[in-house]
């Protein structure tokens, strides 16, 4: 695989990752329909899942590409990079914990709780990884 390929490929997948959350998100919120719900906060997880492996594979095919960069783009990009990691890595046993509290069905006031953090954390970790690709591949300096 290309390192294009790759960087489309993820791109993609976290893309429709996010556009999951947001359908999963209106099928509870103003639908109240919880197959739906569920079928589409899967199908996010799935494709933020895809995202990680694709990911990883091309950081571990070709390593990072260094940002361009300089002074306030600079700035501008490590002050989105930074949350953007660390909150990436808390959405994943977020996510996992929400799975497991829907696949139970017994305690959906914990998982209304913790859903209600974990939604806007992981749309903002999805924007941001658009951003951070935009200034990594596609911007000019």
């Amino acid at each position: 695989m290309t390192l294009e390929t790759l960087t489309s490929m993820s791109t993609a997948f976290i893309v429709l990752s996010g556009l999951s959350l947001l359908l999963g998100w209106y099928f509870i919120r103003w639908r109240k329909n919880r197959q739906l719900h569920q079928n589409t906060m899967l199908a996010a997880t799935t494709f933020a899942g895809l995202f990680l492996v694709a990911y990883v594979t091309r950081w571990a095919m070709f390593g990072s590409k260094p940002f361009e960069g300089e002074g306030g783009w600079k700035i501008f990009y490590l002050a989105n990079l930074v949350p953007h990691i660390i909150l990436a890595i808390a959405v994943g046993p977020l996510a996992l914990y929400l799975i497991y509290l829907a696949l139970k069905k017994r305690d959906f006031s914990t998982h209304r709780t913790v859903g209600r953090v974990t939604l806007p954390i992981w749309l903002y970790v999805a924007a941001s990884g658009w951003l951070i690709y935009y200034l990594l591949y596609k911007a000019t300096f």
